[in-house]
């Protein structure tokens, strides 16, 4: 006699053993989604990393700085695009000479870097742009001559970043 299988065995033989998932409309919704996210989100300004040992001076500034070369001026510190300069703020700031050496020779360079790439793609013009990241705590003195030095080394359009006050 021929062995009859039982129901919970005949309906497990025709159910397939492989669930197979349409993930097109799931991917299609993620799509959307992600195109609505980047249309609706806007970034107004620049982006800057502040270091944590740099307290930016508050303002009531409604306007963000445009886009340029970034200085930071730490109490101990210069750096210029994230690149340390050898200086010694306290030496510079006991001096009478109003340009800093090391700092006007790099920014020189760069500006040369600048203009030599605006002559190949005039669209990328050289503005003179730079942003000044300075902590609140920087004597004035020292802030007037790294604003000179920046601005004879050819970065004339200068904007300071500050937090603003709600």
């Amino acid at each position: 006699m021929a062995y009859a299988p039982t129901k919970r065995r005949a309906a497990r033989a025709r159910k397939p053993s492989l669930l197979i998932l349409n993930i097109t409309s799931m991917l299609d919704m993620f799509t959307i989604l992600i195109i609505f996210l980047l249309k609706s989100y806007s970034a107004e300004g620049i982006i800057l990393t502040i270091p944590a040992d740099l307290h930016l001076p508050q303002s009531t500034t409604q306007t963000s700085p445009d886009p340029g070369l970034v200085v930071e001026v730490t109490k101990s510190t210069l750096l210029v695009d994230g690149k340390l300069m050898n200086i010694d703020l306290n030496e510079v700031q006991e001096s009478e000479q109003l340009i800093i050496g090391e700092l006007y020779d790099y920014l020189t360079a760069k500006t040369r870097q600048y203009e030599a790439i605006s002559r190949i793609n005039p669209e990328a013009g050289f503005t003179g742009r730079l942003v000044l990241e300075g902590d609140r705590e920087i004597p004035f003195k020292l802030l007037k001559k790294i604003l000179y030095t920046c601005g004879q080394a050819g970065f004339i359009n200068q904007s300071l970043a500050v937090f603003q006050k709600e």
